[in-house]
C-alpha cells in the first residue's frame, strides 16, 4: 500500500512538473524554470534533425548533460534570499560534478561535430529489427527520440537536481536554520569521495584509451586495472552514489521526513537514475562481449558495479566449468 502510494504520488508529481500551480518546498516552480526546461527539450529534439557528417546525431542531450543541473542551481541561487553553509557546499559539489564531467567529455571529443555515443547506433538498430525500417519503424523511433532522448532525460536531470532546491532556496518550513550535524558532514564527505572516485575511474579509462590508440590496439581491448579491477563500471557506481547522497543530504539539511508519501519526488530522481544507469550498463556490456572475447572472463572475475575484491582465478575456472556444464545439460 505504501509502495503504491509512493509511486502514484511520484507519477503525479512528474505529470504536474511544470504547471504554474505546482508547489515545491521553497516555493512554486518559476516561469524561468518551466521556460528553460521546455525550450531546451524542444531545441534538443529539433537539433537531432540537423545532419552531422551526413547523418542525424542523437547525442545532443549527452552534450548538455553535465551543465543542465548546474543551470538550475544557478537559477535557484539567483532567486534565493540567503546563502547557508549547506547551500555553499551543495552548489560547490554540483558545480564540480558538472565541470569535471564537461572536461572529460571535451577531452574525449564528445563535443566535436558529428561525435555521437556509439550506443545510439545499437539502440536504433534494435528498433529497426523489431519495428522494421519502414514508416512504422520511423514513427516509433521518433516517438522514442522525443519521449525518451529529449523529454525523459532532461526531466531526469531536473529531478536529480531538484532536492538541492530545498537547500539553495532555504524556505522550507522544517529547516534547521543552517546548523550542521554529523550525518550531514558524513554525507558531504561521501559526495566528495564519489566525485574523486569518478574522476579517477574516468582518468584511468582515458589513459587506457589513449595508450590503446597510440599502440594501434591492446591485447585485451578494455581497461581492467586500477579501480576497474574491483568494478567493471566504477564511474557508474560513483555517479549513482553521488546523486543518492545528494538527495539524502538535502532532505536531512532541510528537516524533510523521508517516509512521507508527498516527499517521494525528492528521491525519485536518484532512483530512476539508478535504473537508467543499470540499463546503460547492460547495453554497454552486451556490446563489449561481442567485441572482446576476454570480456566474459572479466565479467566472471570482477563485480559488475559495486566495487569488490576480484575473484580468485581458481573460482573463475570453477564458475566457467559450471556454466559449461549447464549449457551441456540444456
Amino acid at each position: 500500500m505504501t509502495g503504491s502510494c509512493t509511486l502514484s504520488h511520484t507519477l503525479l508529481t512528474v505529470y504536474h512538473a511544470f504547471p504554474p500551480s505546482m508547489q515545491l518546498y521553497g516555493g512554486a516552480v518559476t516561469c524561468s524554470e518551466r521556460a528553460f526546461f521546455w525550450s531546451s527539450t524542444v531545441l534538443c529534439y529539433l537539433l537531432t534533425f540537423v545532419r552531422q557528417q551526413g547523418r542525424r546525431n542523437y547525442s545532443i542531450v549527452d552534450r548538455i548533460w553535465p551543465l543542465y543541473p548546474v543551470v538550475f542551481l544557478l537559477q535557484w541561487q539567483l532567486q534565493s534570499e540567503r546563502l547557508t553553509q549547506q547551500s555553499v557546499v551543495i552548489q560547490a559539489l554540483v558545480y564540480t560534478w558538472g565541470l569535471r564531467l564537461c572536461f572529460n567529455s571535451v577531452r574525449r571529443g564528445d563535443y566535436q561535430w558529428g561525435a555521437e555515443d556509439y550506443r545510439w547506433k545499437h539502440v536504433q538498430g534494435a528498433f529497426s529489427r523489431v519495428f522494421g525500417r519502414g514508416l512504422v519503424g520511423a514513427v516509433v523511433w521518433e516517438i522514442f527520440n522525443l519521449g525518451f532522448i529529449a523529454v525523459f532525460q532532461l526531466a531526469l536531470l531536473y529531478l536529480i537536481a531538484v532536492p538541492a532546491r530545498l537547500v539553495v532556496l532555504g524556505q522550507q518550513p522544517n529547516s534547521n536554520g543552517g546548523e550542521w550535524d554529523v550525518t550531514q558532514a558524513m554525507l558531504a564527505v561521501g559526495m566528495a569521495l564519489a566525485l574523486v572516485g569518478e574522476a579517477v575511474a574516468d582518468q584511468q579509462q582515458f589513459r587506457f584509451q589513449q595508450r590503446k590508440r597510440a599502440q594501434g590496439g591492446d591485447r585485451v581491448g578494455f581497461v581492467h586495472s586500477g579501480l576497474w579491477k574491483y568494478s567493471r563500471h566504477p564511474n557508474v557506481f560513483c555517479e549513482g552514489v553521488f546523486w543518492a547522497l545528494l538527495s539524502v543530504f538535502c532532505m536531512r539539511a532541510s528537516g524533510v521526513d523521508f517516509g512521507v508519501c508527498e516527499n517521494a519526488w525528492l528521491w525519485a530522481g536518484a532512483a530512476v537514475l539508478a535504473l537508467l544507469l543499470s540499463s546503460s550498463v547492460r547495453l554497454t556490456e552486451s556490446i563489449s562481449t561481442s567485441k572482446y572475447p576476454a570480456y566474459k572472463a572479466y565479467m566472471v572475475k570482477t563485480s559488475r558495479v559495486v566495487p569488490m575484491l576480484a575473484r580468485d582465478n581458481r573460482d573463475v575456472v570453477d564458475i566457467a566449468h559450471s556454466f559449461s556444464f549447464v549449457r551441456k545439460q540444456q
